[in-house]
């Protein structure tokens, strides 16, 4: 009675599990994949930091106005030495007029120590500057529109990487859910085997051994089931994570093998010969990093030309000694506005060294560039002919396992009617299991490799 109570409680929680858990297709858990992964999150930030990078870089060249506001007291104000100018002056004057006294001799002028600085220095200002022309700005500015469009390609590259992980993820657990089947189907007819074996044992019509051989099949079986639902449900977690999935949650899969199978096209793939380099999100970033080479190379020779920019201020000065006293002058207007152009004659040889650099950068690039397109070309070339051979090898699986099928279902017949041993009927089974698992594998192979196609052609 326990166990049949267990038993219930068993099936209405699987029950429950199928209809809470969430139904994907593989191009929907892609979809999820690409909604909440954490690198998505990523490379959305970066492309808001390379966009506030271009408004950063854009501040550089808008008009700029700052305040200012100083206060100065002086405990000692300095001083300075003064020579006495007007006596010798004076003396001068009246010895050309010959108003001195006869004998009169003039003194050696005197000096004497004085400041000009007030006790108090309040200074009020406001200056604005506004940069009228750098050339190296305006191609700098490109460049950083520039690398925000290499940060969006790098998303593109990002979302290849997520689809690659789901997609090989997805078909983990297919594969593995299609040989839970096989085994669940094989441990049917082997219990169903066993039963019939102990019932012609047990009218004595073989022997012990039999029952032993029938036995030990059930037990394997039993043995590969239970260590494929652990693997089935390591296969989800490795889903869920790829996906961004909630651990705790269910999930299951609408896909099976033989529908993907069934979506793969031979001919297609034959007829496919031209290679476009730029579906790889690769290509795209090596030929925007070409493009940031140029301009950073445009934007030093412009380093060259001068610089022009326009300011303007106005400030008010307050001196006095006491600073409340409405007795002493009040402040002091100032008021200015110009254009400096600045240029440079000689750098030291640095400009000539950068572009010499640049240059230098610009052709690994391009052995870059080529580099791609070579390995791409093998890497598609290579993909094909393992999506031929897969393909070849799935047909002659599919064969292996028809044979292997009907000489197990003759050599039961024959052990059923008692002209065929235990020990064939064991080997007929072994080689049916064998090539059933060499079948799905087959399958796996085929699906596997056209994925690898997918993604060399950046199709994925």
């Amino acid at each position: 009675m326990i166990k049949k109570i267990l038993l219930l409680f068993i099936l209405a929680t699987t029950s429950q599990y199928s209809l809470d858990a969430q139904e994907y297709s593989l191009d929907e858990a892609i979809e999820y994949a690409y909604q909440h992964s954490n690198q998505m999150r990523l490379s959305q930030i970066n492309i808001q930091d390379a966009e506030g990078q271009i408004d950063e870089y854009k501040s550089i060249g808008k008009p700029k106005v700052t305040a200012d506001l100083t206060y100065q007291y002086y405990f000692v104000r300095p001083q300075t030495v003064l020579q006495d100018f007007i006596s010798p002056a004076v003396y001068g004057i009246m010895d050309g007029l010959e108003l001195l006294p006869m004998g009169f001799v003039v003194p050696d002028p005197a000096s004497q120590k004085v400041s000009f600085v007030t006790r108090n220095n309040l200074n009020l200002g406001v200056d604005a500057n506004w940069l009228l022309f750098d050339g190296a700005y305006l191609t700098g500015l490109k460049a950083a529109r520039l690398y925000r469009d290499l940060v969006v390609k790098e998303e593109d590259l990002t979302k290849q990487e997520i689809r690659n992980k789901v997609t090989r993820a997805y078909l983990g657990i297919l594969i593995a859910e299609r040989n839970l089947q096989l085994i669940e189907k094989n441990e049917e007819n082997a219990l169903k085997s066993l039963s019939e074996v102990t019932a012609f044992y047990d009218n004595g019509l073989v022997e012990k051994l039999d029952v032993d051989r029938a036995s030990l099949s059930v037990e394997n079986l039993k043995t590969q089931k239970d260590g494929l639902s652990y693997s089935i449900q390591t296969a989800y977690d490795l889903l869920k994570f790829q996906m961004a999935y909630p651990m705790d949650e269910e999930i299951s899969l609408t896909e099976d093998l033989e529908t993907l199978v069934n979506l793969i096209s031979i001919e297609d793939i034959k007829n496919n010969s031209t290679i476009d380099y730029a579906k790889r999100a690769e290509y795209a970033n090596i030929e925007l990093g070409a493009q940031l080479a140029d301009l950073n190379l445009e934007r030093t020779e412009k380093q060259k030309l001068p610089t022009v920019r326009a300011f303007a201020g106005i400030s008010e000065t307050l001196q006095r000694d006491k600073l409340f006293s409405s007795e002493e002058a009040g402040f002091l207007p100032t008021a200015v506005a110009g254009v400096s152009v600045n240029y440079t004659i000689y750098d030291g040889g640095s400009r000539t060294a950068s572009e010499q650099r640049l240059q230098l950068e610009k052709e690994k690039i391009q052995v870059q560039k080529e580099e791609f397109e070579r390995g791409m070309t093998l890497q598609i070339r290579q993909a094909k002919t393992n999506v031929y051979n897969a393909k070849r090898t799935l047909d002659n699986a599919k064969k292996t396992l028809d044979i292997s099928q009907n000489i197990y279902d003759k050599t039961l017949i024959k052990y059923k009617e008692g002209v065929g041993s235990s020990f064939e009927l064991t080997q007929a089974e072994s080689a049916l299991y064998s090539a059933q698992s060499y079948y799905i594998n087959a399958i796996y192979d085929l699906v596997a490799t056209k994925t690898e196609l997918d993604i060399a052609q950046g199709n994925l």
